[in-house]
């Protein structure tokens, strides 16, 4: 860096002083047209060599269908700006399904640039000159996913795809994560990252005096590896890096593959304890001040609560008027104009949030706390962690990791932890992102890490009840409902919010789950509960399956199960590398009452059974009475975490479960 110092000694400089100022100047600006240059010829195609066109296949992996011959990632804070470039080869017919991309865009910032092109062996390249499609994939209370895709022209095996992208913002951003292991095994990667440098209050809301500070966290790098510093750049270049594989139904990958997570703030992060206490503190004094003492709290309160005299009706009361609120977070993101023509304005305490009708997620989670309090309850704020992406590490020294706002009120001298913020999640649950994961209760002076427990599987409960017909021909028809509580109707709330009426009828067809035989027709009567928290989400249906019994000589062979188990890959191998996970625990109960055609009795039916493990049970009964045939089945699953060393038990319970679903009933003509 060039640093120039011109003082004035006196009011008129020498002529020869300012020619050397000029000087100066030019050199000054000579330097910086350089770097420029240099950094636009980094974003350039780079060469395509001969040893990328002679590369047939991935090292110990000779049927992978495509291979990643270079990916880097530069970004540059002071710039706010982020450079992308992937090189991709297409080995087999399979890998043209790298022809499809996808780039997630940051809730922060907007796609500067897109340039991509398809290579291939004999010397023609196709650039992309087709249209990009955006679209949001996944929105929480503390997350939104976007992603803009378009897909390479004229892709065969043995083309080279590469693409290329930037990123800029508006505003200080801190977080960034190296991905240094991909989906492809990578040839060759590099990374670099300029910090950030500057005054504190640069990158904060409050004063501070101090430099800001820079650091970094890494996990599962090959060994010997790690960033280096060169002169206030952090870089990190790596060869033949294998491909992360990851199993069905594991722990977030994140937590598994190598990653580079960096981080910034003050002196605090010179001690993870010092800096997880110091967030605490500021965000305590943040949300007291929010929170305050209002009257018109109160007098909501009051009047909501009435004579109602028992603790948790009373919670429950004022729980409901805080989910009321118009929940801005789970609403598409607006422009600043849009903002003004609806008279959104920002909330300054919970008072404001009551008048004016709406608010965030944090927003309403604080409104429900102070509506508790101005009753006599003993409410605080927790910061929650989430595990959708990554599990919390105290040693990622990032405010980002605990930015959802629960409540946890004491009742009877028991904490209940509570979710107002998400919405449709019903009374008593915590959306399954935040349970069993790390959250700080915020305290005057200090802050406390506690767990929030996982639900019971009680709480998250999947009910398919049918009446069917069976008749002579072998077409089974009949009405059918379907009934969702706790996490499973919360999740499929959450995912209507983004659809319309088609889609909610996609969504519902798929959690009916995998019909044994098909085709189906499949017809709905009416639903209820989508706009709701607590009680049930119920779908009612009629449903036709021709040939669901099928002729076996003289007599007919109908499925044990009317729905089958989905093929799982998780249970596909002998064993496992990964934990087998579930985002929450949960019951599926299903029953079938299938009336037979006059003159037709179940000849044999399968035993009923009564598989148990520590954290599951699976209860199959098959029975017959005056003409009907009667099969139920419970599957409960109380827990979402086995280890690998439990795998081959759980094993041998699913699979167990699948050949339940495939047992056959055989029906004869006749006399009994």
């Amino acid at each position: 860096m060039l640093l120039l110092v011109w003082r004035r000694n006196s009011e008129k400089a020498g002529r020869g002083q300012k020619r050397l100022m000029r000087r100066y100047c030019m050199l000054v600006f000579f330097i910086c047209a350089l770097c420029s240059a240099s950094l636009g010829q980094r974003e350039d195609w780079l060469p395509v060599t001969a040893l990328d066109w002679q590369t047939k296949d991935v090292p110990g992996d000779a049927g992978a269908p495509a291979i990643q011959l270079y990916y880097a990632d530069f970004r540059d804070d002071s710039r706010q700006h982020q450079f992308i470039y992937k090189r991709i080869k297409v080995l087999a017919g399979q890998g043209r399904r790298f022809a499809d991309v996808e780039i997630p865009i940051p809730p922060y910032a907007y796609l500067t640039e897109l340039k991509a092109r398809t290579l291939h062996p004999d010397g023609t390249i196709a650039e992309l000159h087709g249209r990009t499609f955006e679209k949001i994939v996944r929105r929480t209370a503390d997350s939104k996913t976007v992603i803009e895709s378009f897909t390479f022209p004229a892709v065969t095996a043995g083309s080279i795809l590469e693409y290329k992208y930037s990123y800029s913002w508006n505003s200080y951003i801190g977080d960034k994560t190296w991905e240094i292991q991909h989906e492809l095994y990578t040839v060759k990667e590099k990374f670099s990252i300029r910090p950030f440098t500057g005054p504190l209050n640069a990158i904060r809301h409050f004063e501070d005096e101090d430099e800001v500070q820079f650091s970094y966290v890494y996990s599962n790098l090959p060994e010997g590896v790690t960033p280096k510093d060169d002169g206030g750049v952090v870089t990190l270049e790596l060869e033949r890096m294998p491909a992360f594989q990851p199993e069905e139904s594991m722990p977030p990958p994140d937590n598994y593959r190598a990653l580079v997570r960096f981080f910034y703030g003050g002196s605090e992060i010179s001690s993870p304890d010092a800096f997880w206490q110091g967030q605490a503190k500021n965000w305590f004094l943040e949300t007291e001040r929010f929170i305050g003492s209002h009257q018109e709290i109160r007098k909501i309160a009051a009047e909501v609560t009435n004579a109602e005299s028992d603790p948790e009706k009373i919670l429950r009361k004022l729980y409901s008027r805080a989910q009321e609120i118009r929940n801005l977070s789970f609403e598409r993101q607006r422009t600043r104009l849009e903002d003004r023509a609806e008279d959104l304005r920002p909330n300054r305490n919970v008072a404001d949030v009551a008048i004016h009708g709406y608010g965030s997620a944090n927003d309403i989670a604080r409104l429900f706390v102070a509506l508790a309090r101005s009753v006599g309850f003993e409410a605080d704020i927790l910061r929650a962690s989430s595990r959708r992406d990554f599990v919390f590490d105290p040693n990622f020294l990032s405010a980002s990791q605990l930015e959802t706002e629960l409540a946890v009120v004491k009742v009877e001298g028991k904490d209940i932890f509570l979710d107002p913020g998400t919405r449709f999640c019903p009374f008593g649950l915590v959306y399954w992102t935040h349970t069993s994961v790390p959250a700080l209760r915020l305290h005057r002076n200090e802050g406390t890490f506690i767990v929030l427990p996982t639900p019971a599987a009680d709480q998250s409960i999947r009910r398919r009840t049918v009446t069917a017909l069976l008749k002579s021909d072998g077409t089974l028809e009949g009405e059918m409902s379907l009934e969702l509580k706790g996490s499973n109707a919360l999740q499929l709330r959450l995912e209507a919010l983004e659809t319309d009426d088609a889609g909610k009828l996609k969504i519902l067809e798929d959690a009916l789950g995998e019909w044994q035989t098909t085709p189906v027709k499949l017809n709905l009567s009416d639903t209820d509960g989508w706009e709701l928290s607590g009680p049930s989400l119920l779908a009612h249906f009629t449903f036709e399956i021709p040939e669901y019994a099928k002729p076996s000589g003289k007599r007919l062979l109908t499925p044990a199960a009317l729905f089958h188990t989905k093929p799982d890959t998780a249970f596909a191998h002998a064993e496992r590398k990964y934990p087998v996970y579930f985002p929450y625990t949960f019951e599926e109960i299903d029953k079938l009452d299938m009336q037979l055609p006059d003159g037709v009795h179940a000849d044999t039916l399968p035993a009923s059974q009564d598989e148990k493990l520590e954290s599951a049970r699976l209860i199959t009964q098959r029975t017959q009475q005056n003409g009907h045939v009667v099969l139920s089945r419970a599957l409960v699953v109380n827990s979402i975490y086995f280890p690998p060393e439990n795998y081959g038990q759980l094993k041998v319970f699913f699979d167990r479960l699948r050949l339940a679903d495939d047992e056959q009933i055989i029906l004869t003509s006749g006399k009994q």
